[in-house]
């Protein structure tokens, strides 16, 4: 995908025990077979008064993470947002999966 620094990609993907939506500025496919690289996380703004829970388990997470190479099947969907101007904590969240039955 065509990367500028106005682009900011909301990635969505799933593994089996988290569904998860990053905010970030590149999204490529990676030197890895069958993975997509998502790098330049971007969080929510540390010096705001109130920051969700979700942004803090994302921050925890993938704060000191240069890149992430997810595999294509656990890939929702790539949003490519105009602007910082959409940025909000309603597009940073981390959830459990649900229960699985046998």
């Amino acid at each position: 995908m065509k990367n500028s620094k106005k682009n900011i990609f909301r990635v969505h993907f799933q593994t089996e025990e988290r569904s998860y939506s990053l905010l970030a500025r590149s999204v490529k496919e990676a030197e890895f077979f069958g993975f997509i690289e998502v790098s330049e996380i971007i969080f929510e703004d540390g010096d705001r008064l109130i920051i969700s829970p979700e942004d803090e388990a994302l921050r925890k997470e993938f704060a000191k993470t240069k890149s992430i190479s997810i595999p294509h099947q656990y890939m929702r969907r790539i949003d490519r947002l105009a602007d910082d101007a959409d940025i909000g904590v309603s597009y940073l969240k981390i959830a459990e999966a649900g229960n699985k039955t046998d």
